[in-house]
């Protein structure tokens, strides 16, 4: 059964306090710019937060932010990061009606990405982000976003899934042999065995699902990669527990470029929208 998108009370401590630090110093410096404040990503599945998880946050504004908007936006970014640096706090700035059409032709707008931030092209403005705040996203200001009209079509998620997979994870898995020491890092186990599976668990089911979620499919669906995937679990959810690759943090490449091979080979295969209650690859 799916996780249940959770209320504003049932988040994580320190991402309330960071949200409501935001919708803060948006009604001293900007007041009436923005109307809505949401999250998306692994939270919306039961509130899944974890150290090192990230908060993604969407902020609807009135109007298109004009070049004094930017700047305001700017200083806020700035002072939220003085304020509380960690955890992340990555997100954007768009209109409602860009919500309610496709995320291809939203214009550059403000955001922000790892305490960057910037007018542009932001890496999540993307058709995964518009079905998590349609089916998971968390309203924590303003209209809830079940009265809001977001725009999702299957099949345009689904190509963008599979584009994504085929040119992003595929050079990522290819740069791994060329970074021998950096893919044998713990967080490169949880980034590749959580990311590419999350991925392909979408193509293959047609429901996005959080880091864990897709590492527990993954147990699931490659059993022979069961260490890996533990090993990736383990580092993001019990950190503190002693790995089994210890000893070798070098197998723990092999394992993972083994595993993501795979997984990438099989999610570039799902060429056709998935039939209702899909479980795994097709052999």
């Amino acid at each position: 059964m799916a996780a249940s998108v959770p209320s504003p009370d049932e988040l994580p401590g320190v991402v309330r306090a960071t949200c409501d630090l935001h919708l803060a110093l948006l009604g001293e410096h900007a007041p009436g710019l923005v109307e809505g404040l949401h999250l998306h990503g692994s939270l919306g599945f039961g509130g899944e937060f974890h150290g090192g998880s990230d908060i993604d946050f969407v902020a609807v504004t009135t109007r298109r932010a004009t070049d004094a908007d930017v700047e305001v936006l700017r200083r806020v970014h700035a002072e939220i990061d003085r304020r509380r640096a960690e955890p992340a706090y990555d997100g954007f700035y768009v209109v409602a009606a860009d919500l309610a059409g496709s995320p291809d032709v939203v214009p550059d707008v403000p955001g922000v990405m790892h305490q960057w931030f910037d007018v542009g092209t932001h890496g999540d403005v993307k058709h995964i982000t518009w079905r998590e705040l349609r089916d998971h996203g968390v309203t924590l200001w303003g209209k809830d976003l079940r009265d809001l009209a977001i725009w999702s079509d299957d099949a345009a998620l689904h190509a963008s899934t599979l584009e994504n997979l085929d040119t992003y994870w595929r050079s990522q898995l290819e740069a791994m042999e060329h970074h021998p020491r950096e893919a044998s890092l713990p967080q490169a186990a949880e980034w590749g065995a959580l990311g590419a599976p999350r991925l392909v668990h979408l193509l293959v089911t047609g429901r996005p699902t959080s880091k864990s979620g897709a590492g527990r499919w993954a147990l699931e669906t490659y059993p022979q990669h069961r260490e890996i995937v533990e090993e990736a679990l383990r580092v993001r959810e019990r950190p503190d527990e002693p790995s089994t690759y210890a000893a070798d943090p070098g197998r723990r490449r092999r394992d993972l470029v083994a595993l993501m091979t795979e997984v990438i080979a099989d999610g570039v295969a799902v060429t056709s929208l998935p039939s209702t209650g899909a479980q795994g690859p097709a052999t």
